[in-house]
């Protein structure tokens, strides 16, 4: 089981699921942010996001969502 992608960690060492699922939707939100131009996420920060977000197991993988989007809407995004 991978511990990083592209340096951004999974978090896969953390047994507290919700804390687990925070991380994770800050580090999404972060690169976002990172990769933001002119009111738009790059193609080079959504394919990071989306690469990330594959790296997470499936059942995971709905709520994080949710979490992630909750995380920009209060960062002020609309999404």
């Amino acid at each position: 089981m991978k511990t990083e992608i592209y340096g951004y960690s999974l978090f896969n060492d953390i047994e507290d699921s919700d804390l687990q699922e925070r991380n994770r939707a800050v580090v999404m939100s972060n690169m976002a942010e990172a990769y933001t131009k002119k009111g738009k996420i790059t193609l080079k920060g959504t394919g990071l996001i989306v690469n990330y977000f594959n790296e997470i197991p499936q059942e995971k993988r709905q709520s994080l969502y949710q979490r992630f989007e909750s995380t920009m809407k209060e960062r002020g995004y609309v999404v």
